[in-house]
């Protein structure tokens, strides 16, 4: 898709807004989904099919279902699971200071999720974060955030071997945010085909042009990010359902603030493809203003859905007018669930103060 800014073969990014691309003018795999999504046989077909670059040389791999290995997705696969999102800002936080926090996290969660430059911003190193994690806090999992911004094929290669190789099993792939103010930037894959590239690497040991690397038959654990905010909810069920046919094994979804979108987001995945794990995600809101902010990163919200959270947080302590909105809302998807993913917007003391008070586990 020439006029895509990042080039992708397999869709939409996650970056687009409506009708929008994230760098410029309209998203282009919008305008082929409003034309095709006449006839839906058409749009299921094409937005279902998985498009791979020339550079593949091994093209026909179906991934297998993988055995269990390791603790994250055995908890997740129990309808257990607890993870927490480190995002390292800002980064002259000293990483002895880190590490202290990580280790009061390892209290609470199950897994740390290790994100890559999210929005385009710099954080410390995943795979140093991991080996730190892994050396300091043998009980908690790590699941790498895998983005394809600004790694060549070889790169990212090269960063799924030392991955996988070192003990880590379980990674969320996406294809990257635009970074902030930067003229340009480097796709050499989407999301698809980077979870197409992980598992060629780890199932057969070969890389995209069918070279041996030596690590086959290592389990890597794949997860998509999903938007059940989008306004196209078909586009993106679709999206999400040809990433699982390149063998991802779970979705992490957006804040679950909106039930009824989650909802129904996940009936429809589903529906094409029962047996998939969720990760549900919540952001803790740390004040009304926090609403204004994801707004603009397209958590759309309806008036009542606004109103319920704001009254909250404007009539109860923060911890509080959480631990009400988290309950509600895990009461109510409950059933479509497998784990839960927290999130506090790189705020890892607030994300203690929530956990210390509030028992996540009990409610789900």
């Amino acid at each position: 898709m020439g006029r895509c800014p990042k080039g992708m073969l397999n869709g939409p990014c996650g970056g687009y807004r409506g009708d929008y691309c994230e760098v410029a003018g309209e998203c282009v795999w919008v305008d082929v989904y409003k034309k095709l999504c006449k006839d839906g046989s058409k749009c299921l077909e094409v937005f279902t099919k998985v498009n791979l670059g020339p550079y593949f040389k091994i093209r026909d791999y179906v991934p297998p279902p993988l055995r269990i290995s390791s603790k994250f997705i055995e908890l997740l696969n129990r309808g257990s699971a607890l993870a927490y999102e480190v995002f390292s800002r800002p980064v002259d936080l000293d990483l002895r200071v880190l590490v202290k926090l990580l280790g009061r996290l390892a209290n609470y969660v199950d897994a740390y999720v290790l994100v890559d430059s999210p929005m385009g911003l710099v954080t410390y190193d995943q795979l140093t974060l991991a080996s730190i994690a892994r050396t300091h806090f043998s009980n908690v999992d790590v699941i790498l955030n895998l983005s394809a911004r600004d790694k060549s094929l070889d790169e990212l290669s090269k960063y799924i071997v030392t991955a996988v190789n070192s003990g880590v099993s379980n990674f969320i792939v996406v294809t990257g945010d635009w970074p902030r103010n930067a003229g340009n930037a480097l796709f050499a894959l989407d999301s698809t085909q980077l979870i197409y590239l992980i598992r060629l690497l780890s199932d057969l040991g070969i890389n995209h042009s069918g070279r041996r690397v030596g690590i086959g038959g290592k389990a890597a654990h794949v997860g998509v990010a999903a938007n059940q905010y989008s306004d196209y909810i078909d586009l993106e069920v679709l999206r999400t359902v040809r990433k699982l046919k390149c063998g991802a094994e779970f979705i992490a979804t957006q804040p679950i603030y909106s039930v009824s979108r989650f909802r129904e987001f996940i009936r429809r995945v589903k529906s094409l493809y029962l047996d998939i794990k969720v990760l549900a995600t919540y952001a803790i809101l740390d004040s009304v203003k926090r609403l204004e902010i994801i707004d603009g990163l397209g958590i759309k919200l309806s008036h009542s859905e606004k109103e319920y959270l704001t009254s909250l947080l404007k009539s109860n302590d923060v911890i509080v007018a959480n631990e009400l909105i988290i309950r509600k809302m895990l009461e109510e998807v409950r059933d479509l669930i497998d784990g839960i993913y927290i999130s506090s917007y790189g705020n890892i003391n607030l994300a203690l103060k929530f956990l210390s008070n509030v028992s996540i586990k009990s409610i789900m």
